[in-house]
């Protein structure tokens, strides 16, 4: 009986649900199908095993079918709370992807009041910035910055570089000490050296010493 209502809720109940509603009929699916494997289980059993298992059973069924599910429970949620967090993560990447190759496609019109430009300036943190105001600074970079991304769209790279290396190698020309480097993303000297090598290989840059190399673009 416990099975069917719960799947009956389960079918009735709309997709995309949230709330006290939805919560329920998951807890009671769960429920549902681990009662109805233990009832399986225990009929399955021996007549002599039962009598063995009985007392057991009676006091320790209940109290173990509870933390059972909601072991299970916690463990479902929280897979489908990271894959939609990952999923998330994905979206907004390839997001900024397509935004960023945009940008090198066609160059948008100077910004009057380029806000975000005046932190790399004056050495100010970056990185709590958001996506879109990651984006937003890319793009006022071109203003400061047109030859470096007349360079990068003559690469023809096969996938457009994300915003950090963008804003690193406007640093590096704006030349910008590794110190100031450091506080303005706020990073470690061993991040800032694995991420000058993956912005390095991501442009297409072979030169050793690429610093000297985005210095001299012109």
């Amino acid at each position: 009986m416990v099975l069917l209502v719960g799947a009956l809720l389960w079918t009735l109940r709309k997709p995309g649900i949230q709330g006290l509603g939805a919560e329920i009929t998951d807890w009671q699916i769960i429920a549902a199908f681990l009662l109805f494997v233990a009832d399986r289980i225990y009929n399955m059993m021996p007549k002599e095993v039962h009598q063995v298992v009985d007392p057991v059973l009676s006091t320790y069924t209940l109290p173990a079918l509870v933390i059972g599910s909601i072991i299970v429970t916690t463990l479902i949620k929280f897979s489908i709370s990271l894959y939609r967090r990952l999923e998330d993560v994905r979206k907004q990447n390839i997001l900024q992807t397509q935004r960023i190759q945009q940008l090198l496609d066609a160059p948008p019109a100077q910004h009057k009041n380029c806000k975000l430009i005046r932190k790399l300036i004056i050495n100010e943190s970056i990185a709590q910035l958001s996506a879109s105001e990651n984006l937003q600074l890319v793009e006022e970079c071109q203003i400061i910055d047109l030859e470096f991304f007349n360079w990068l769209r003559k690469q023809h790279l096969q996938q457009a570089p994300p915003p950090r290396d963008i804003i690193l190698c406007v640093l590096i020309r704006m030349l910008k000490t590794k110190e100031e480097i450091l506080a303005i993303f706020c990073i470690t000297n061993e991040n800032y050296r694995v991420m000058k090598s993956r912005a390095r290989k991501r442009l297409g840059i072979e030169d050793d010493d690429w610093e000297t190399f985005l210095r001299k673009l012109k």
